[in-house]
C-alpha cells in the first residue's frame, strides 16, 4: 500500500523534529552541559533524569544517540520501497511506543521525577509510532509480519533495560582545576580567628580549621573542604561516603563543612533553571548556629539535618535547641553566622562557574571534586591519589 503524500510528509516532519531533539540532547549530554539547560539546574528533575544511569548505555553512550539514529532511519525509509523496508519501519514504530512506556515508567516510579525534554522527545516518538502504525495496520492488520515486528521491538527494549540495569553507571562527578579566588584574606570570614590555617587556590583562599564547622580532628594529616546543602540528594550521598572513609582512616582526615543553601531567598547566585530547595536557608543557618553554640554537638545536628531535612523547620529547631540548650543557642552572636553564611554563598558564585553540580569538595591546591562519586571506592582512590591518604 502506497503511503499518501500528506501522511508521508507529516511523518517526515515529526521524524525531523524528534531526530533534532535527540541529537541536541546527545550533544549536550556528551559535552556535560545538561545542568545549563533551561529547567535543568543542579538538583532539578531534568538534571536528575539526564544525569542518571538510565540516560546512558554501558555508562558512556547516551540513549538519545540510539533514538536519533532510529529517527533518521525512519526518515530515510520514507523514500524507499519494498516489504522489508515497511517491516523495518513498523519495527521502529513499535520500539518508539515501547521505549516511551519504559522511560516514562522509570521517571515516575524509579527516579520519581520528570524531565520535560525527555518527555517531549518520547511524545514525538509516540506520535511518530502511531502515524506509522496507522498506515501499516490499515494495510495489513495484525498479520504475522506485524506481530513479529512487535515481538522483536519488545525484546530489544527489554534488552536495553537489562543492559542499563546490570551494566555500569555513568560517572557522577568530575575533578577540575579551579581558577580564580575568593574574597581578599582580610575580608574573608573563613580565614578569621586563630589556629591552623589551610590554603587552596595558590594560597588565595584560606580556612581556619578550628574556627569553622568541621568533622574529625582539626590537626589531622589532611584537611579537605566540602561545600554542600542539607537538602541536596547528592550531598547526602557524599556525606555517607565521607563518614565511611573517615571511619576507615581515624585521625587522618578532617573535613571543613560549609553549607551553601540552594535557595534564592538567601543565595542569589543559584543558576538559572535550578530549583529552589525548601528550607535550605534556615537549615544552613541553624547548623552554623549550633556549631557556634556547642561544637561538641555539631556532628549530631549535622547528621540529623541530612537524615531529616524534609521535616518542618520547627522540628529541626527543636532538635537543635534540645541538643545544645536554650541558653547557649540564645547567646550565639548572629553576626558570625551571617558572615560565614554570606561567605559560603559568595564562594559558591565562584565555584558554580564551571558546573552547578553539588557537592563541591576542595581536595588540594586548586583541585576540586564536583558532584558525588558513584561509589565509596572511587572517592577513596581520589583521596589516595591526590592526598596520599592510605
Amino acid at each position: 500500500m502506497e503511503m499518501k503524500p500528506l501522511v508521508k510528509w507529516l511523518i517526515a516532519l515529526v521524524a525531523v523534529a524528534a531526530a533534532s531533539m535527540s541529537l541536541w540532547l546527545t550533544i549536550e549530554k556528551l559535552a556535560g552541559r545538561i545542568n545549563s539547560l533551561a529547567g535543568c539546574g543542579a538538583g532539578s528533575g531534568c538534571a536528575n533524569v539526564l544525569g542518571s544511569k538510565w540516560s546512558v548505555v554501558f555508562g558512556v553512550v547516551p540513549v538519545s544517540a540510539f533514538s536519533s539514529l532510529l529517527y533518521i532511519a525512519v526518515l530515510a525509509s520514507l523514500w524507499m520501497r519494498g516489504a522489508r523496508v515497511r517491516w523495518c519501519r513498523m519495527l521502529a514504530a513499535w520500539m518508539f511506543l515501547a521505549a516511551a512506556v519504559w522511560f516514562t515508567a522509570l521517571q515516575l516510579w524509579v527516579l520519581h521525577t520528570l524531565c520535560p525534554y525527555c518527555m517531549t522527545m518520547h511524545g514525538l516518538g509516540v506520535l511518530l509510532g502511531i502515524l506509522i502504525l496507522g498506515v501499516e495496520l490499515k494495510a495489513e492488520g495484525l498479520s504475522r509480519r506485524t506481530t513479529s515486528a512487535l515481538t522483536l521491538a519488545l525484546a530489544m527494549v527489554l534488552a536495553l533495560a537489562a543492559v542499563q540495569h546490570f551494566g555500569p553507571g555513568p560517572e557522577t562527578h568530575r575533578v577540575d582545576v579551579l581558577t580564580g579566588a575568593g574574597a581578599p584574606a582580610s575580608h574573608d570570614a573563613h580565614a578569621r580567628g586563630t589556629g591552623r590555617l589551610v590554603s587552596f587556590l595558590d594560597g588565595e583562599k584560606s580556612y581556619r580549621v578550628a574556627e569553622l564547622p568541621h568533622l574529625g580532628d582539626a590537626d589531622a594529616d589532611h584537611v579537605i573542604v566540602e561545600y554542600f546543602d542539607y537538602t541536596c540528594a547528592s550531598c547526602r550521598d557524599m556525606h555517607e561516603k565521607l563518614g565511611q572513609i573517615m571511619a576507615l582512616h581515624p585521625g587522618k582526615l578532617a573535613v571543613v563543612v560549609l553549607p551553601i543553601p540552594l535557595n534564592r531567598q538567601c543565595n542569589p547566585n543559584l543558576p538559572r533553571g535550578a530549583d529552589d530547595h525548601a528550607h535550605a536557608c534556615e537549615l544552613a543557618a541553624l547548623a552554623l548556629k549550633v556549631w557556634r553554640a556547642d561544637r561538641s554537638r555539631f556532628a549530631e545536628i549535622h547528621q540529623w539535618l541530612f537524615d531529616y531535612h524534609a521535616q518542618p523547620v520547627e522540628a529541626a529547631e527543636a532538635m537543635a535547641y534540645g541538643l545544645v540548650g536554650e541558653a547557649r543557642m540564645s547567646a550565639v552572636d548572629p553576626s558570625w553566622v551571617d558572615a560565614v553564611l554570606r561567605q559560603n554563598i559568595a564562594d559558591y558564585k565562584m565555584l558554580v562557574k564551571s558546573t552547578p553540580v553539588m557537592p563541591k569538595i576542595l581536595l588540594k591546591d586548586s583541585l576540586i571534586i564536583q558532584g558525588a562519586t558513584k561509589d565509596r571506592q572511587t572517592f577513596e582512590l581520589l583521596l589516595e591519589k591526590h592526598l596520599g591518604l592510605k
